[in-house]
């Protein structure tokens, strides 16, 4: 689980900062190579897996994927439901609460498209 990739036991050198210092509305963020996690989500295991996900696609590219992230709502779609099902796959949030999340990246897509790219 996420524990032993802290220690390292896994992708080596990783950092999880506990800060309050996110963008409103989120409750982690992913900016390799360390993830930000609010003080009060910081046992979320299944949060903590979702933004793995993040982290393994950035650390082969990091200054191209946060710059197609941030440009592109196809690849933040893609990338998002990669998270969220993984998410779901841990058991920390249910397929129709990540459709619910998902809206919030103004991706625009409707909750029934949410609910079917999760599928």
């Amino acid at each position: 689980m996420w524990r032993d990739w802290l220690r390292g036991s896994e992708t080596g050198l990783g950092m999880i900062v506990c800060t309050n210092l996110i963008p409103k509305g989120f409750s982690a963020v992913c900016l390799w190579p360390f993830i930000f996690v609010r003080p009060e989500h910081r046992s979320d295991n299944a949060l903590i897996e979702h933004e793995l996900v993040h982290y393994r696609e950035q650390a082969w590219m990091t200054p191209i994927w946060v710059l197609l992230y941030l440009v592109s709502r196809k690849f933040r779609l893609a990338a998002e439901v990669r998270a969220y099902t993984r998410q779901i796959e841990v058991g920390g949030v249910s397929r129709e609460q990540a459709a619910q999340a998902l809206l919030s990246y103004r991706l625009g897509i409707t909750y029934g498209k949410a609910v079917q790219v999760l599928a």
